[in-house]
Order: C-alpha cells, then structure tokens, then sequence
C-alpha cells in the first residue's frame, strides 16, 4: 500500500484503505492522518482549489475511463465528456462519505470521545438526510454523557481535578509505541552521536559530561539505552554544573525574542524581515537555525490558538514548540528530521499500559496545517509522515519543560544538554531559568562526589508520598520509579496497604 501511494500520492482512495490498514493493525494515530489526507484530497476537488484537486480529479477521470472501457455495456456510461464527468463526481462523493465515515472509527479506536461527537455532528450538519451518520451522533451523544457522569462522579469523590476531568473528557488516549518500521539508527544512539553531545557539553559544562547511564537497567540484567550526566570532579553545594541555551524555546506572545524568549528591551531584526530579537547575537542565531524556514511564512493561526492557553502543558503550546523544532528540521534537510541534532538524541517513553493525550485538532490537523504553511508537500513527502510527526511529538513530550515569563504568559522549551540529566526522587541538582530567558543553569543541591551521577526531579514537590510521585512520573518513566529513594519507600508503602 505504500508503495502504491509512492506512484500515485493524490489517491485519496489508498490513503483511506492504508488508514484502514492502520487502525486495524492497533495505530488509530496513524490511520487518523492517513485518513485526513484523503478528506483533504476529496474536498480539494469538491471546492476546486489548489492543484492537489486538479490531480485527483485527472487520476479519477482516466481511471474510471479505463475501468469501464474493459467491458462493453459499461462504455456507455461513460461515452460523453458530461457523463463520464458526472461519473467521477459520483464516484468521489461516495468515497467521501466513506473517509467521514472511517474517520469516525479511527477516533472510537483512539478514545476521542469529544471528537468523535464534534465530527458526527459535522457529518449530519452536511448530509442530514445519511441515516447512518444520524445513528453515529446518537452513538456519540450517548459515550460523551456517559463519560462526562464518570468524571463527574470520580470529582465530586476527590480522585481527580476540575482540569483532569477536563483533559480526560475533551481528549482521547493512545499508546505510545515504537512502530516496528523504525530502523535502529532511528531508536538508538550510537557512539558517534554520544561523543558529539559530549562535546556539545563541555562548553556549557567544567566539571561534568555525558555518559551512558546504568540507572534504569532492570533486576533482569536487561539494558537500556540511556544517557546521563556524571561528575567529573567533586562539586561543592550551589556550583553550577550547567548552561544550557536553546532556540527550541517559544512562548503564548510574538512580543518576546524569538530565539531565546527574552523581554524586548530594544528590538533587533535581520534585513529580511521584522521579525524581533533581543540581541544582535540573537538575530544571528535565529539566521543559522529555524528562522529560514520561518521567514515570510504566516503561522499567526498557531499563536491565536496559544492566546488562550492557562498551562505551560496546553496543546496550543505543544504544537508551536513543534513548529519550531520542524523548521530546525527544514535548516538540516539533507537528513531525516529523526537523525537531526536535537531530535536523535531525545528519547521518548514507550509504553504498552498507560495512554498519553491524543486530539485530533491538536495532533492532526494543526501538525497538517503547519506543514502545509512550510510548503511541505504532506502527499508526497515520507519524511514528515504521521508517524515521524508522532514520534517527534513523543520524544517533545518526554523532554519538555514549561515556564512563565513576566508573571503571565506561558512558555515551553527543550534545552539539548539540560534533557540528558536522568531523575531521581532525591535529587542532587536543582535547575533554574536564567532571567526571562529559555537558557536553564543547574546547580548542585549538595555536594557531589566525582564519578556519582547528576539527577534532577520531574516532580514537584519533592515532598510528595509514593504514589503520587509514581502517578506523575508515569509519563516519563513508563514504569514506577526505581531510585534509592522509592525502592526504600516501597516495602513500607506495600505493608499499610496490607495492613490496610
């Protein structure tokens, strides 16, 4: 199926059946994009716009010509040019409503309880008279009242939040999986990467470096491919161990540097636009890295969405921070965006028992738009292909960390050196923001003997009980935590319950 896609990417007929193919095999994430694509193609012909619908229209016209020209009484269906017009247009109307309708059973396999409704309603505003999308609304009607009365009732008992049973209730949920295509180079880090980051961290670092890190492998003796960072000298209490700058940084206003998200004291632009900076260090910055891809481009649909954003973990601010990091992608084109600097050393975390968030807004159509508004060819273009977009995203997700700037606004960011440092529930580095700026220094919280390992926490407080500290970190770790800390507590934890 996808080599058939290859030759002829504007059928919207192989982007359905390869959706198809994809939900049933367990990635209703995957199905969802290829399905969209087909939507896309299906409507750019129904609204004559752009040349994706003139190529689908030609593919359509020459092959319902040559299907019906191997048999005799069908030729004359299509004799005339206005009959055989008005049989593509049959054709493509029916295979619409079975996109909308497959579309549908992709957001039941992904949970996506309120976008299952949302699509449904569509789908009878458009064809009222379709029994079968009246009989999905109902369906749909009924699954969001069900689970709205379970949230409603598990918040009305203290077990989640006004803002968890929001998220649970206006989201879905998917698993986040290593898809079995994924060569090694695209799942390990070799030799060469972890030398090229540890040399990347001598400059932000005199007496630390990367190596690879025991701290996760299990009692099995089964080994895991992660980095970490280690003293290379003993390390007084409140010693900096660390810089870390980035441009993978961006925040709810355009009013800010757009490398590093500094106030504008004084604004600093490049000859090619007015986009503003808060140094010429900055500006020059910006030229060697994302802002190319960037330039003269209008994504302002992405910051109107941010506007409303109440957490650093909004959406909104996830799909910039991907827009960001797709035109560091674009500066190294010649390599897939999985192998580029910052995006072959982020590691995300797998798991096959707890869901992560998934919207179809959020993680489909922006990520489609954003594409399209890079002049990405979304139908031709494997290397940005859902599944790299998800991996991307997972990998974001993993390594991410929010702020806020001035006291309101809101601001998320992967700094490269900061995300190698590994967690523990007794951390013996503390990290910080530098001024209003995306650049992180961490610091000792006590005195590190050379040779121990730096960590950090995921969580706050670091007062919390054990099983809070285990639900939080969950996305993280994918697993429960294994640090000194929990395998001292967990006995202790295990015996109330039992004596409970």
């Amino acid at each position: 199926m996808t080599r058939q896609i290859g030759l002829t990417p504007y059928d919207p007929e192989l982007w359905l059946y390869r959706g198809r193919s994809l939900r049933l095999l367990g990635y209703p994430e995957l199905a969802l994009g290829d399905v969209y694509k087909a939507r896309l193609l299906v409507e750019a012909v129904r609204e004559k716009r752009s040349l994706f619908g003139v190529s689908v229209h030609a593919l359509y016209t020459s092959k319902i010509r040559a299907l019906h020209m191997t048999q005799p009484s069908w030729a004359a269906l299509v004799a005339t040019l206005e009959l055989l017009s008005a049989r593509v247009e049959a054709v493509l109307q029916q295979l619409e409503l079975q996109v909308w309708s497959e579309l549908m059973e992709g957001l039941l396999a992904a949970n996506a309880c309120a976008d299952y409704l949302a699509l449904s309603r569509e789908a009878v505003e458009r064809w009222p008279e379709d029994e079968v999308f009246v009989s999905e609304m109902a369906n749909a009607e009924s699954w969001f009242g069900q689970r709205e009365d379970i949230l409603k009732l598990q918040l009305e008992e203290g077990e989640i939040s006004e803002n968890q049973m929001s998220s649970t209730l206006n989201n879905g949920g998917v698993y986040p999986t290593m898809y079995p295509w994924m060569t090694v180079d695209m799942v390990g880090r070799d030799d060469r990467l972890v030398d090229t980051i540890r040399k990347e961290f001598e400059v932000g670092s005199k007496n630390s470096s990367v190596f690879r890190s025991t701290i996760r492998n299990d009692a099995n003796g089964e080994e895991f491919d992660v980095l970490g960072v280690q003293a290379l000298q003993n390390i007084e209490a409140d010693k900096t161990v660390l810089l870390d700058t980035t441009v993978a940084s961006v925040t709810t206003s355009s009013d800010r540097c757009a490398s590093c998200c500094n106030s504008l004291t004084e604004g600093f632009t490049n000859p090619c636009c007015a986009v503003r900076y808060c140094s010429t260090a900055c500006s020059q910055l910006a030229l060697t890295s994302f802002h190319p891809a960037l330039c003269g481009k209008d994504f302002e649909f992405l910051y109107t969405a941010a506007a409303s954003a109440t957490q650093t973990t909004d959406l909104s601010l996830d799909s910039l921070l991907l827009l960001r990091v797709l035109a560091l992608s674009l500066h190294t084109s010649a390599l897939h965006p999985l192998h580029t600097p910052l995006l072959s050393r982020l590691t995300p975390a797998y798991s096959d028992s707890a869901l992560i968030l998934f919207s179809f807004p959020s993680h489909i159509e922006t990520p489609t738009r954003i594409l399209l508004a890079l002049g990405i060819n979304i139908f031709t273009t494997t290397s940005y292909d859902t599944w790299v977009l998800h991996t991307i995203r997972l990998r974001l997700q993993n390594n991410k960390h929010g702020q806020i700037l001035d006291g309101d606004l809101l601001g998320t960011a992967v700094n490269p050196l900061y995300s190698m440092l590994n967690h523990s529930c007794e951390p013996n580095v503390e990290w910080e923001h530098v001024g209003e700026t995306s650049t992180v220094r961490c610091f000792a919280r006590k005195r590190i003997e050379m040779g121990e390992e730096l960590c950090i926490s995921y969580v706050r407080p670091l007062d919390m009980g054990y099983k809070e500290r285990q639900r939080e970190l969950m996305p993280w770790l994918g697993r429960e935590c294994g640090c000194v800390r929990c395998l001292s507590e967990r006995p202790r934890e295990m015996e109330v319950e039992i004596k409970a």
